[in-house]
């Protein structure tokens, strides 16, 4: 076992739980045959069980598609939208596209524009960069589904008018959060199965009033239903019965009612092996909002402001940018203005509480995310703190002396520096807050549902944070349900990056301690934001780490000054803990460069630059049987081809053994783990921290080359072009670091592992031998070395012969759907009735 530090130690963790339903399939399909199904699930503990809904059973009750929308489920996005006139609905907008539907032709419009803008511009990958296909937006196998219903009562401060009303959302807000995705059918001709499935990169959250404007319910009653529904999910209640509080919920949610849609899209992707940045790869994400426009022709929905999100080129004198708001191009705002309302007295007590409402007249109708990296790129700061005053919005020295002003009459909760109100500022914003403690960018990414191959599917449906603010939540929704009225301090949020610390729960806990049952990760624990010692200029903020484990940082940057994440002490490595550093250096806005410390070595005798990184210094020593591998970020282009090779050692020259053979073949074309990642090449012996999981192996990526020319499915290339390996296990209570998803569990267990194992064993010799793979797929199968062994029985019997019910932790543009990339819009596709 490699350390018994607090990560892992108290495995299996016993919770009140939720489970989802979802029935998941366990991947066994031979060539052409269909899977065997088996139950995974997600287990989650009390304290992070909110007022959500995000059953895939019970969220498919709710958004069941009829072309009647007196049939349809209340949350059926296509019914929803058409707001309270579905009278204008013709046949075919009942089609299961959303972009298909004649009030979304404007929301068509600016997606189009939006993917085919990207590449032209440098900072998000230029012309390696590669978009989303536009033609699923017209695909009528696309259709979208509902994954979440999230309760945020929360959001109070929130002063903006809602047009038609002219009144805020007193009670705050309730979203119906939907996923895009798409059905294909291969031609006759295909490899394997001619039927798959996948989501894409894109989400869409329809944003209700808590409270409908009809005001036929109190927000006492609202905030009473979510709590009940809330204590029905830690209490055990029958699904029958959750589903029926449910529709409950949900009947107070009216299509007139909705106040915006927003959308989250992966726009595009740069390949690790075409990224020029060294983070090794560079995912844009387009953000927008949609709010209704009523006209002659009954109406549309048209892009809109979004909440807190700066018009950096206007406010910086220019006339307009591709974020710029279409009414406002031109427009001439000051600077100075905005920089005086941020550092009025009420403005800085909203930053401090995390509750900041930023005039319209500031806000821009676009916002671009970058990833990875997080808030260690400036891309992902509207409020940078840019070197040049030409790229600056606001500087430290105005701050300064704004809080020390401040200081003398009113106390400050969570911020005591100009860092500390500059980070406030950047997480209030859509493009801040993407990209902190997500999951790829999202915070509500939803479990799939009955029918995914867990290869292509998320374990856990929220992000860290997500998961980290529910005790925030269900306090203020209890506060509500009695009757109070949640003043502004009691309002206020946690940084996006750490819940609050006032919030024990959510922290490691002690061997000895008596609760050490609920031993959650998210304050202090392993892959935690933490705040090294002495870098970062003095402010309130204390975010240490628990015991033993130490705060370093992976990616350093003076954009994110002193900021690091939880991991293993000095001296000893866990699975899943970053193997490289680096530092991040902004050229300008946006445009963002990676060095390894220390350097990678260039170019030497026409070899490819060595990105590799050695386990030689990896203690304790990998369990017999095993061996590391440490995966890094930059890529790696790798070395011969695919046949044995002679190479020199100590000035003779020999052929390379099979481990050395097979080692070199490994690493060709590798990289895209954000600041690398120790894992183990077989399932033996693994220590608690580590879970097996199925990972891309040699030939993976040619697969999916031959997905998107319609000759084989996803499925097809996961259940072949994958080795075993051990990997860091994940769950609700203990999440993957930044930049990484926590994927779905394989399903072996001691009763089915041997069957799974020589079924997968099988399909590989079967490609092996086979004239439609390519010749180098067939050198790439034969070689064997690693991955190849059977998880051994100490792993097969956790969790009472049942087989570790964790996900696992892998950089999220190494499953399917979560790249915008490599999905090519299918030829056909089986119409659904």
């Amino acid at each position: 076992m490699l350390n018994s530090a607090a990560c892992f130690r108290h495995w299996p963790v016993r919770f009140i739980p939720i489970i989802l339903s979802a029935l998941l399939l366990a991947y066994a399909p031979d060539r052409g045959g269909a899977a065997s199904a088996q139950q995974v699930t997600a287990t989650i503990p009390a304290p992070l069980i909110g007022p959500y809904i995000i059953d895939p059973v019970t969220l498919a009750e709710l958004d069941h598609h009829d072309r009647d929308c007196a049939k349809a489920g209340s949350l059926n996005f296509q019914c929803l939208i058409f707001k309270d006139d579905r009278s204008m609905m013709k046949e075919k907008d009942f089609a299961s596209n959303p972009f298909q539907l004649s009030v979304f032709e404007k929301v068509l419009e600016t997606v189009e524009t939006d993917l085919k803008s990207l590449p032209k511009h440098i900072e998000f990958g230029g012309s390696n960069a590669k978009s989303l296909h536009i033609g699923f937006l017209t695909y009528p196998g696309a259709r979208i589904e509902l994954v979440g219903v999230i309760n945020r009562m929360d959001r109070q401060f929130n002063r903006d008018k809602v047009d038609g009303h002219n009144e805020r959302l007193e009670c705050g807000e309730i979203s119906a959060i939907y996923r895009f995705a798409y059905e294909g059918r291969l031609p006759s001709t295909a490899i394997g199965t001619r039927d798959y499935r996948s989501r894409l990169r894109v989400t869409m959250n329809v944003v209700f009033p808590a409270r409908p404007w009809s005001k036929t319910i109190s927000c006492q009653d609202v905030a009473r239903r979510w709590l009940d529904y809330a204590q029905g999910l830690k209490n055990g209640t029958s699904n029958a019965d959750l589903v029926k509080q449910a529709k409950l919920l949900v009947s107070v949610l009216k299509p007139e009612d909705i106040e915006r849609i927003e959308l989250n899209m992966q726009g595009s992707r740069v390949a690790a092996g075409a990224d020029t940045t060294d983070f090794g790869t560079l995912g844009t994400y387009v953000i927008r909002v949609f709010r209704w426009s009523p006209g002659k022709d009954g109406g549309r929905w048209k892009p809109s402001y979004m909440t807190n999100q700066i018009d950096r080129a206007r406010l910086l004198g220019k006339p307009s940018d591709d974020n710029t708001c279409e009414d406002k191009r031109g427009v001439k705002i000051s600077r100075q203005a905005l920089v005086d309302y941020l550092l009025s007295k009420n403005a800085i007590g909203d930053v401090d509480n995390g509750l900041l409402n930023i005039p319209q007249e500031f806000l821009a109708c676009r916002a671009i995310s970058i990833s990875p990296g997080g808030a260690s790129r400036s891309g992902n700061q509207p409020f940078w703190n840019a070197p040049t005053k030409a790229e600056q919005i606001i500087d430290d020295k105005e701050i300064d002396a704004a809080l020390k002003k401040y200081g003398k009459d009113y106390t400050l909760g969570y911020v005591g520096s100009a860092l500390e109100f500059r980070t406030r500022l950047n997480e209030a914003s859509c493009s801040g807050c993407h990209q902190t403690r997500a999951i790829a960018g999202f915070h509500l990414p939803g479990a799939d549902r009955p029918g995914t191959s867990p290869v292509n599917a998320v374990f856990l449906p929220g992000s860290a944070h997500f998961f980290g603010d529910q005790l925030r939540r269900m306090k203020i929704l209890e506060q509500i349900a009695s009757g109070e009225i949640p003043t502004f301090p009691e309002l206020a949020t946690s940084y996006a990056a750490r819940p609050l610390n006032s919030y024990a729960a959510l922290r490691p806990q002690a061997v000895s301690d008596m609760v050490a049952d609920l031993d959650i990760q998210l304050i202090g624990g392993w892959g935690a934001t933490c705040l090294m010692d002495g870098v970062a200029p003095e402010g309130v903020r204390q975010w240490g780490c628990a015991k033993p484990l130490a705060c370093k940082s992976v990616f350093q940057s003076s954009n994110q000054l002193g900021i690091g994440i939880c991991s293993s002490p000095d001296g000893v490595t866990e699975i899943g803990d970053p193997m490289q550093v680096g530092k991040v250096e902004s050229k300008k806005f946006g445009l963002d460069l990676y060095t390894r410390n220390p350097k990678v070595p260039d170019l030497k005798d026409d070899l490819p630059r060595d990105t590799t990184i050695s386990t030689d210094h990896v203690t304790p020593a990998a369990p017999v049987g095993n061996s590391y591998v440490a995966s890094h970020q930059e890529a790696y282009e790798g070395r011969g081809g695919f046949d044995p090779m002679k190479i020199t050692v100590g000035g003779k020259t020999r052929m390379e053994t099979a481990e050395e053979h097979a080692r070199r073949v490994r690493e060709q074309a590798t990289g895209g783990f954000p600041a690398g990642a120790l894992r183990l090449s077989e399932c033996v012996g693994l220590p608690e921290e580590a879970t097996c999981g199925l990972l891309a192996a040699s030939g993976f990526n040619p697969c999916l080359d031959e997905v998107g020319e319609g000759e084989r499915t996803p499925d097809n290339c996961f259940g072949i072009y994958t080795n075993y390996s051990g990997v860091r296990a994940c769950d609700a209570a203990h999440p993957c670091r930044d930049d990484y998803i926590c994927l779905s569990p394989m399903g072996y267990s001691l009763d089915n592992a041997k069957t799974k194992f020589d079924e997968r064993a099988k399909r590989r010799k079967d490609a092996r031998m086979s004239v439609e793979e390519s010749a180098n797929n067939r050198k790439r199968l034969a070689i064997d070395f690693f991955g190849e062994k059977m998880p051994d029985e100490a792993w097969l019997g956790r969790n009472n012969s049942a087989g570790d019910q964790r996900g696992l932790c892998i950089p999220p543009y190494f499953v399917f759907q979560f790249k915008a990339d490599g999905h090519k819009v299918p030829k056909e596709f089986v119409l659904k009735p």
